[in-house]
């Protein structure tokens, strides 16, 4: 590797490392380690887009393209939707019901249990999530540095933590800011390279890539057995509908801002950029596509999906220019890593060890214990992220995609029946939810190949999350009317017609 090349990426880990050391001289208490003081909406916008694009992005965003075409990118095209829900309905709810969590509001609507579950849900999405993206960094660091997996996941994965360990969620904030720069800077060097190297340019590029049928979004027939445009976009209903209300990772976020305005600021910046972001990543890998078709090469020919990118950054690239898209992919991982890590942190203390287990304590208590809770959150992070080196996938993507339809939908319904079904109580939630995760796990077990064939249903696992949510919600629905359940009207327990009702506890009637 050019010494040009190691120091642009050592300069990132030192600028990463000053400003983890600079935030940590400004937090003390636990508000300011979990929410940052009262952060900009711009700040909060730049940090929410970095979060939501990560290593995943980066690298397996066009893997997927690469092998397959754009069908992939479908789920992400529902976010505008739920950004403008978002905007108009849960940044004020949660910012008038929530003091540090989005779970709080579960235990005033429906008790102490259902605030624990999702917890708990939460923090092992966060576990599989940060495995994730540590796994996607390990590809081009190993390619450039012939280093072990092992090592490259506690070297990469510690300096995360540490910087998140020592500045909270400011630290988290501002390096999102900066990383997202990087990012979009490394991705724009490597398709202005590929375009210049490919006789033809752009137009040949478009060419290759119409005559493969590349730009596809999948199928438009109905199967629920197969990857269909359909299937991707009722998978992109389920995930983002969770993503604006279950998602500590979001929900921290509105928390943060200064005003509900920055907080709705902040959510429409991070909505306006996402999207074009994503396609953008799309197109990398359709991009790719077309120059090893144009240019062949026997060493990409047998290299799975997710080492393509990272390849042709090593092989393509001009020193300086390589490191500086390296760069960019450590900006995804790493800011993704801290965010994650700060809200497992968060999480872990205030749903879970604050009320059930350190019990009126100092608030300097707490803060140390959330730093403790970071450092829980790396391990965890570790071992994830080295399982997944062993995970049996196409692509990336198309494993994680299995793995959000499979856990992903039980949670949601617990903030949707809350925030639009005031006859739904506590007991009939847990009537509802007892069947829609029975179901959930017959349906995971049927993808893991754990039931026989004849007991089977035929859908894909992309499917699960979706049919999950639909029958606990009818069902609630439907069990609350048989057994005449009064409305919960208490003020603050649900939205009614567009708006807040006001703030307040609740109890099952």
């Amino acid at each position: 590797m050019h010494p040009l090349d190691i120091s642009i990426i050592l300069l990132f880990f030192v600028v990463m490392g000053l400003m983890g050391a600079y935030f940590a001289r400004k937090t003390k208490t636990t508000d300011s380690y979990f929410l940052g003081n009262n952060l900009p909406g711009w700040a909060i916008g730049l940090s929410m887009l970095a979060t939501s694009i990560s290593s995943v992005t980066f690298l397996a965003f066009p893997a997927a393209a690469f092998v397959l075409d754009w069908r992939q990118v479908v789920p992400n095209l529902a976010n505008p939707l739920f950004a403008v829900l978002a905007i108009w309905l849960f940044v004020p709810f949660f910012r008038n019901t929530a003091k540090t969590t989005a779970y709080e509001y579960l235990q005033k609507r429906f008790g102490e249990g259902a605030r624990l579950y999702a917890a708990i849900m939460f923090l092992v999405s966060q576990c599989l999530r940060l495995g994730s993206i540590l796994y996607l960094l390990v590809i081009p660091m190993q390619m450039m540095t012939g280093i072990p997996p092992a090592w490259i996941i506690l070297i990469t994965g510690g300096i995360a933590a540490l910087y998140t360990i020592m500045g909270g969620m400011s630290a988290s904030v501002w390096t999102d800011v900066v990383q997202a720069f990087i990012l979009y800077l490394g991705g724009f060097v490597a398709v202005a390279i590929m375009i210049y190297d490919i006789p033809g340019g752009l137009g040949e590029i478009i060419r290759v890539a119409e005559a493969h049928d590349k730009f596809s979004m999948g199928p438009m027939r109905w199967d629920l057995s197969e990857r269909t445009f359909w299937t991707m976009a009722i998978l992109g209903l389920t995930h983002w509908v969770g993503g604006y209300v279950a998602d500590q990772n979001v929900v921290q976020r509105y928390l943060a801002a200064k005003s509900t305005a920055e907080a709705r600021h902040a959510t429409l910046i991070c909505a306006l950029m996402s999207l074009p972001t994503w396609l953008f990543f799309f197109f990398i890998g359709t991009c790719l596509f077309a120059y090893y078709t144009v240019l062949p090469s026997e060493q990409v020919a047998g290299l799975p999906a997710d080492y393509v990118f990272p390849h042709f950054i090593m092989s393509r690239l001009p020193a300086g220019l390589s490191g500086l898209v390296i760069a960019g992919v450590l900006s995804a991982a790493i800011g993704s890593l801290s965010s994650s890590l700060n809200a497992f942190s968060t999480v872990s203390t205030v749903d879970i060890l604050q009320p059930h287990v350190f019990r009126n304590r100092s608030d300097r208590f707490y803060a140390r214990l959330a730093r403790v809770m970071t450092a829980v959150g790396m391990v965890a992070m570790f071992a994830v992220g080295y399982g997944f080196l062993f995970a049996e996938k196409e692509s990336f993507l198309d494993l994680s995609f299995k793995v959000v339809g499979l856990i992903g939908g039980v949670t949601v319904c617990f903030f949707m029946l809350g925030f639009f079904a005031p006859r739904v109580s506590r007991k009939v939630l847990w009537q509802a939810f007892s069947v829609a995760f029975a179901l959930n796990v017959y349906l995971a077990m049927v993808e893991w190949g754990f039931i026989p064939n004849v007991l089977n249903i035929k859908i894909h696992a992309y499917w699960v999350s979706t049919l999950v949510i639909w029958v606990m919600i009818v069902l609630a629905l439907v069990l609350a009317r048989i057994q005449r359940v009064k409305p919960d009207r208490r003020p603050g327990m649900t939205l009614v017609g567009g708006r807040v009702v006001a703030e307040g506890a609740g109890q099952d009637t």
